[in-house]
């Protein structure tokens, strides 16, 4: 996924289109004349990181390709409350019909670039990189991650296909973990990175000596993480997850651990306030 360069899917701008009008735009078939011209601005109602312009661009020009837009700003731009982000100009009526759901789009992608950036900030003098998880909204994991990756954060895998997690329900009624994550990592055929999910040191010291990529400490205290991390080889890189949040993320970083995983990135997000002017 590169920077400034995301596009989903258009049966995904479809959809929410069709989700708003499936009959049309009654009101504003009603009151606005066919060849009447306006300029609109969207204008950013608080400070953040932006994040979803590309989409909206997608779905005004979805309404209606005529529509003539100008981008002030790219994504992962610092904005200021007040700031225009984006003119359009042509038929009002397109307009009036894309307004609202291109702004659902970047209020939620600005959204999470902005709490991405704030936490990213506050450990930013540690080693640790705040991370997502794939707690997204179906349909909509492709945008969520790359709002994380515009606002200083980084992904964990995409999809299951990606990367080999080996998780607590995967590990349970096994007799044998070290034999069940050996098992794994000769079946790897093709190389696939492989993390194993640990809740207590017990388990940390079974698998320590294995041929993986990385040890996900699971709901541990930044004192197990922090002792955990000297158990391991140099080349196993570490990730911390399960209720870290905001207050506490802090306390996590100065553990040293790598990465810290958030399903709050993507699944409890404010949205961030733009509004729409129609000169």
């Amino acid at each position: 996924m590169k920077p400034n360069n995301i596009k989903i899917s258009k049966n995904i701008i479809k959809h929410a289109l069709l989700e708003d009008m499936p009959s049309g735009d009654i009101t504003t078939d009603l009151i606005v004349n066919n060849n009447e011209k306006a300029t609109a601005h969207i204008v950013s109602k608080e400070q953040g990181i932006l994040c979803g312009i590309e989409v909206v661009v997608q779905v005004f020009l979805n309404v209606d390709s005529k529509l003539k837009i100008k981008k002030k700003l790219k994504d992962g731009n610092v904005i200021k409350k007040n700031q225009v982000i984006l003119s359009i100009v042509g038929k009002k009526k397109s307009i009036l019909k894309a307004e609202r759901t291109a702004l659902n789009f970047l209020g939620f992608a600005t959204g999470i670039s902005t709490k991405t950036n704030k936490l990213a900030k506050k450990i930013t003098k540690f080693k640790s990189k705040v991370c997502c998880t794939r707690k997204t909204i179906p349909n909509l994991r492709v945008l969520q991650k790359y709002s994380v990756i515009m606002g200083g954060g980084t992904n964990n895998r995409m999809s299951l296909s990606e990367e080999i997690l080996v998780k607590d329900n995967h590990l349970a009624n096994s007799n044998n973990i070290k034999l069940l994550i050996n098992n794994i990592i000769k079946k790897n055929k093709l190389k696939k990175k492989i993390t194993v999910e640990v809740d207590n040191l017990k388990q940390l010291q079974l698998i320590k000596d294995l041929k993986i990529n990385r040890v996900l400490f699971d709901n541990m205290t930044p004192s197990q993480v922090k002792y955990g991390i000297k158990l391991l080889p140099k080349k196993i890189e570490t990730e911390a997850s399960g209720n870290i949040k905001e207050h506490n993320i802090i306390n996590y970083a100065k553990t040293g651990v790598q990465r810290i995983s958030m399903g709050d990135l993507t699944h409890s997000i404010s949205n961030f306030d733009f509004s729409l002017d129609i000169k």
